[in-house]
């Protein structure tokens, strides 16, 4: 691996959902040396990727345990890579109809096409896949996909968890650098939903990486989770995932030096942009501010629970987020 893909810079922006970590990511991407997905990629911390590959490979271990975990791995990558006809058709049926898309999930990561974004992304993964398989033979056993003919079981043999890790680094920080030096850029900055879940792996796989944590009133981010068609909308339910997905986001930073993690509220970036650009682009390492000072922020959405919540409401919210809301350095 060369000092050239060693040198390249990656922020992982985190938080609960809706907080805001989009708006920072547009914003450092207002900078020339940034780059930044427009949607995110998934295929690091969805379940069947990289980290959930990367757990499993710590615990137990079978020719069968390692065959499933490898295809699925395999199926997510080759999946994210092209869309295919005739799912994305009906998806797209079912996403422009209101009553459809309430009822029906559409095809799975509809509209994804990492080979568009990424330069070599099938050669990538395909390197990837040969280095976690040592070898492949037709056979069968009780557990294998049914109906299958001459089914082939792909082995992967156990390895030292610091070798799985390196493995999956090199093919990421490659990855990453096509795309970097494609668009001459030396940063990359990415909003994956909920990847602070995931520091500790991350930490690892990125050797240069630092997390920005945005974080947003709980009263707030519950009043935008039961909009969402990927959050309940009952409000309660909402309230319990929010507070339980802060209470392991701050666990897993409590433990990261200040050189690593650096934490931003919505509203003191909205109602004090300056200082608060000034900040994020110290801990990103970039000089060049302007671009990022001009960028249009809106408090329309910043104490949005004082309209939408009603007292009894407040009242239901209480036991489940005054805590977390409080800790935050949020007035109840």
């Amino acid at each position: 691996m060369g000092l050239d893909v060693l040198e390249d810079q990656y922020v992982f922006i985190g938080g609960v959902g809706r907080s805001g970590t989009s708006i920072v990511r547009k914003l450092l991407a207002a900078n020339h040396t940034v780059a930044a997905f427009p949607f995110e990629y998934r295929f690091i911390i969805d379940p069947d990727g990289i980290v959930d590959y990367l757990t499993a490979s710590t615990n137990n271990w079978s020719p069968y345990i390692a065959d499933k975990r490898l295809k699925r791995l395999e199926k997510l990558l080759l999946g994210l890579g092209r869309k295919k006809k005739i799912p994305h058709f009906v998806g797209e049926i079912i996403r422009s109809s209101n009553v459809f898309r309430r009822y029906i999930s559409a095809d799975a990561y509809h509209g994804w096409e990492l080979e568009e974004h990424f330069p070599n992304y099938f050669k990538h993964v395909e390197t990837l896949l040969v280095e976690l398989c040592e070898f492949q033979f037709s056979a069968t056993w009780a557990g294998a996909e049914s109906f299958k003919v001459n089914n082939i079981v792909k082995y992967s043999p156990p390895r030292e968890v610091s070798d799985v890790y390196l493995i999956f680094s090199r093919f990421l920080l490659s990855l990453f650098h096509g795309l970097l030096e494609e668009c001459g850029k030396k940063i990359l900055v990415e909003d994956n939903t909920w990847n602070l879940l995931f520091v500790d792996p991350l930490s690892r796989l990125f050797p240069n990486s630092r997390f920005i944590h945005v974080y947003r009133d709980p009263r707030d981010v519950v009043c935008s989770y039961r909009e969402q068609r990927w959050m309940p909308s009952d409000l309660s339910q909402s309230a319990i995932i929010c507070r339980d997905l802060y209470l392991q986001i701050l666990n897993n930073l409590s433990s990261m030096s200040d050189q690593k993690i650096l934490s931003v509220s919505l509203e003191e970036l909205v109602n004090n942009q300056k200082q608060t650009v000034l900040s994020l682009a110290s801990f990103c390492g970039i000089d060049e501010v302007e671009p990022m000072l001009q960028f249009p922020l809106s408090n329309e959405s910043i104490g949005r629970w004082k309209k939408e919540l009603t007292k009894s409401e407040l009242i239901e919210l209480e036991p489940i987020l005054k805590d977390i809301t409080e800790r935050l350095g949020y007035a109840w």
